[in-house]
C-alpha cells in the first residue's frame, strides 16, 4: 500500500512574520545562542578537564579482592524429624507436601471451599 507525500506549506513572505523572525534573532543574540557566538563557543572550547581520581581519606577503603570459598553454603540434609506421607494437590498443578494427618485433612477441605 503506498503512502501519500507529505503536503508542505509554505507560510507565506508577510510582514508579521518578517517581526517574528526578527523579535526571535534579538532574543537569540540576547541569551548568546545566536549561530555566531555558539561557532566562537565552539571554537574557543579546549575540552573538558580531567576528574581528580585519588581516594579520598574520608571515605571508608573498600577491598577490590572477591572471596573465592569462604561463602560457602551449608548442605540441607534429611534430619528425619519429619516424614514426608504425600504430595497434595491444592489447584491445578500446585503440589504441596503432606507431614502429617491434618496437613491432608486440611488439604482436603480447601479443596471443596
Amino acid at each position: 500500500m503506498k503512502l501519500p507525500k507529505r503536503i508542505r506549506v509554505k507560510l507565506a513572505d508577510t510582514k508579521r512574520k518578517r517581526e517574528a523572525q526578527a523579535k526571535h534573532r534579538e532574543w537569540l543574540e540576547a541569551n548568546g545562542l545566536d549561530d555566531k557566538t555558539l561557532r566562537r563557543s565552539a571554537k574557543d572550547f579546549k575540552g573538558y578537564d580531567i576528574p581528580n581520581y585519588t581516594p579520598d581519606p574520608n571515605q571508608p577503603k573498600c577491598g577490590d579482592k572477591i572471596p573465592v570459598g569462604t561463602g560457602r553454603k551449608e548442605e540441607m540434609r534429611y534430619s528425619g524429624e519429619r516424614k514426608l506421607l504425600g504430595i497434595g494437590m491444592m489447584h491445578k498443578s500446585n503440589l504441596v507436601p503432606i507431614w502429617d494427618k491434618e496437613g491432608a485433612e486440611e488439604i482436603s477441605t480447601m479443596r471443596r471451599n
